[in-house]
């Protein structure tokens, strides 16, 4: 019964939103009453904080294959960004908790975004972590740049989400993650070369 009602409520909050979304229309969905929603949830931003635990939950699924596979760290690292807002930009619950107002509207859902950054902050730790010993990144500070990492990600979710630009501008994501990737691998070649040819000099 409670997979039925979060569910139906995943119809409806990803339909009309949280705020038009009424526990009746809910209810009403699964043939129910209003008052067996409240038996599992005790209120509407408990429903929902629900439903948007699971939604993140697939996606923190689908990024954790990335992380075992055994693509060197570039090749992880360009991916998971790609699968990551491929994923997300099709999340439309998680759309609404990026509005503006969010800490104001929506602070009941928190901790579930809390938890999916600490996630996220592991699998990059990771990722920078294993290019630092594959030669390809130089980082000094992994934890700083694990932010600013997030920072820019989470700064272009607003007008690829929000505005609907996503579509528009995917290849191009692409592309620039294929070129930092492609740049990184050369800088490591080049100076591999550097130090091959100072050995033979010896």
């Amino acid at each position: 019964m409670k997979d039925l009602i979060v569910e139906s409520a995943k119809k409806y909050f990803s339909r009309f939103g949280f705020h038009k979304t009424t526990m009746e229309e809910i209810a009403k969905n699964i043939h129910k009453s209003k008052g067996v929603l409240y038996y599992y949830f005790k209120n509407k931003e408990e429903l929902f904080n629900e439903v948007l635990k699971q939604e993140l939950s697939c996606i923190k699924t689908e990024l954790s294959k990335i992380m075992m596979s055994k693509n060197d760290s570039l090749v992880m690292l360009k991916e998971y960004i790609l699968i990551r807002l491929k994923l997300l930009y099709k999340t439309v619950n998680y759309h609404e908790t990026l509005k503006a107002d969010f800490f104001e509207k929506y602070y009941f859902v928190k901790d579930v975004r809390d938890d999916f950054t600490k996630f996220e902050r592991i699998q990059l730790t990771t990722m920078l972590k294993k290019g630092k010993d594959e030669g390809y990144l130089n980082v000094i500070d992994i934890d700083s740049t694990v932010d600013v990492i997030l920072m820019v990600v989470s700064g272009i979710e607003i007008p690829l989400f929000l505005q609907n630009k996503y579509d528009e501008y995917e290849d191009t994501i692409e592309e620039l993650s294929e070129m930092i990737a492609n740049s990184l691998r050369m800088q490591k070649n080049k100076l591999f070369q550097v130090l091959l040819t100072q050995k033979h000099k010896q």
